[in-house]
C-alpha cells in the first residue's frame, strides 16, 4: 500500500464529531463550511472529519454536509447549502488508495435542506435508505473504494437505485481499467471526478454522465452514461422524482464508512450473479484510516 501523505492530518489534529472542522473554496459556490454529523446511526457515534490543507478528509464512519455557515452544537438546515446542478459539471479530487473491498468512500446529494424533521440524528440527515430515519431523495455521485465505483439515482425510499460504473453487476469499464495498478484509473494515486447533468429542451433531467480521469495515463479514462428515462421503483417514475428533486436543491454530504465481516460491501463491489465483481471477498479490517476529497467545482456544461 502507499504511503500516508504527509499533509493527511494525524488523529489528535481531528475535529470531534458533530463539530465544524473548517471550511474549503468550492469554485462556481463561494466559500463553505463543514458541518460534522455526531451520529453515524442512531445512538451509533460518527467518526471524525477533519479540512486539512483545502480538502476534507473523513475517517472511518465520518460524514460532513456542506453549509454556508456552521454553528458549534446545533444543526440548522437552513445552514446547509441547497446546491442546483441541472445542466451543470461538479468536478474534484478523490483519493481513495486506502478504500480496500468492504470499504466505502461516498460523495452524494441528498435534499436534507427540505427535510423538516430532524431525524433520529438530531441534523436533518436524510438519504434513500433511511438509516437515520429521514427519507428523501438521493444522488450518488460516488460510492466507491479503490477496485469499484458505483453513481447512482435514488427515489425517496429506494436504497437500490438506477446507476452505473463498476461493480457488483455494473460493467461500464473493468478491473483492467480501474484499480491498483489500471491502465487507465490507478486507485494508488489521487484522479479526477467529473459529473454532468445533461437537461432536454424541457429543463428535465436527460442523464447523469460520469467521468474519471488521471494525469500520466495515455487511456483517457473511464466513463459511464446513465439514462434515467427507465427508473421506476413501485410505480414511481425515477426521472420526474429526481429531476424535481435536484432542480429543487440538494446538499452535498460526504462520508467514510464500511460493513465488517459477512458480505460486506458486496452489492457494490462483490462478484455478483456473473462473476465479474472486483471484489471476490471483503477486506473491511484493512480498510485505510481515510479518504480525501479537494479541488472542487461547479460550472455549466461546456
Amino acid at each position: 500500500r502507499p504511503c500516508p501523505r504527509r499533509d493527511w492530518p494525524a488523529a489528535d489534529e481531528l475535529t470531534a464529531p458533530g463539530g465544524c472542522p473548517g471550511a474549503i473554496d468550492f469554485a462556481g459556490v463561494g466559500r463553505v463550511s463543514l458541518v460534522n454529523a455526531k451520529w453515524n446511526l442512531p445512538g451509533d457515534p460518527a467518526g471524525r472529519v477533519a479540512v486539512a490543507g483545502g480538502a476534507v478528509v473523513p475517517r472511518m464512519k465520518g460524514r460532513s454536509y456542506f453549509a454556508h455557515a456552521c454553528t458549534a452544537g446545533a444543526f440548522d438546515r437552513a445552514q446547509y447549502v441547497n446546491l442546483q446542478l441541472l445542466g451543470k459539471t461538479i468536478r474534484y479530487t478523490v483519493d481513495l488508495s486506502g478504500a480496500e473491498c468492504g470499504c466505502n468512500g461516498a460523495l452524494y446529494l441528498t435534499s436534507m435542506r427540505h427535510h423538516d424533521d430532524p431525524s433520529m440524528c438530531y441534523d436533518h440527515y436524510c438519504d434513500a435508505s433511511n438509516v437515520c430515519s429521514g427519507s428523501c431523495a438521493e444522488v450518488d455521485l460516488q460510492e466507491a473504494n479503490n477496485r469499484a465505483w458505483f453513481s447512482t439515482l435514488h427515489m425517496s425510499g429506494d436504497s437500490q437505485g438506477f446507476g452505473g460504473g463498476y461493480g457488483f453487476m455494473r460493467h461500464d469499464w473493468n478491473a483492467s481499467a480501474y484499480g491498483p495498478g489500471a491502465r487507465c484509473i490507478d486507485t494508488r494515486r489521487p484522479f479526477q471526478v467529473a459529473v454532468s447533468f445533461p437537461v432536454g429542451a424541457d429543463g428535465v433531467l436527460a442523464a447523469m454522465e460520469v467521468q474519471l480521469t488521471q494525469q500520466g495515463h495515455a487511456c483517457p479514462g473511464v466513463s459511464a452514461h446513465v439514462d434515467p428515462r427507465p427508473y421506476g421503483f413501485r410505480g414511481r417514475h425515477g426521472l420526474s422524482e429526481v429531476s424535481a428533486a435536484m432542480a429543487q436543491g440538494m446538499t452535498p454530504v460526504i462520508s467514510y464508512w464500511s460493513q465488517p465481516g459477512g458480505q460486506g460491501m458486496a452489492w457494490m463491489d462483490g462478484p455478483g450473479a456473473d462473476g465479474r465483481g472486483p471484489c471476490p471477498t471483503s477486506r473491511a479490517a484493512a480498510c485505510g484510516d481515510a479518504v480525501r476529497f479537494e479541488g472542487f467545482s461547479v460550472s455549466p456544461i461546456g
